[in-house]
């Protein structure tokens, strides 16, 4: 959680140089209710990186994250981006941030067994947004 806080505190108050973006989804309250993190990928052309994407435990299995992450695809497509990339745990949500992401369309694209801890591997997912 650490690590999300740090990611939105670079979008609110960004540092020279920063590249981070963000999108909150809030309710009828005006509550945040799900937030994405995320960037053009350095030395790309047109790829982008998802940080982040993380939806209030209590609006979870609503489809906020599915609404939050299609609203940002569409964005991007209209910047003329051809990849996104995600970087997960296997471990993440008990495999359940993988499974998400894989019913949105990301294909693996790689793994790297025990890179966070023994059994925890580190998966990559992409995206083609564009032919």
């Amino acid at each position: 959680m650490s690590c999300a806080l740090e990611l939105l505190e670079a979008v609110l108050v960004p540092p020279e140089g920063n590249t981070y973006e963000g999108r909150i989804l809030v309710d009828d309250a005006d509550s945040a209710v799900a937030y994405a993190c995320f960037g053009h990928t350095p030395m790309t052309e047109a790829t982008y990186d998802l940080y982040w994407l993380v939806t209030a435990a209590d609006k979870r299995g609503g489809g906020l994250g599915r609404q939050l992450l299609n609203g940002l695809e569409d964005e991007l497509r209209g910047r003329g981006a051809r990849l996104v990339r995600i970087e997960t745990s296997s471990l993440e949500g008990q495999g359940g941030a993988r499974r998400f992401y894989e019913r949105s369309g990301y294909q693996l694209a790689g793994l790297i067994p025990d890179f966070y801890r023994p059994a925890d591997d580190l998966v990559t997912l992409v995206k083609r947004l564009t032919l």
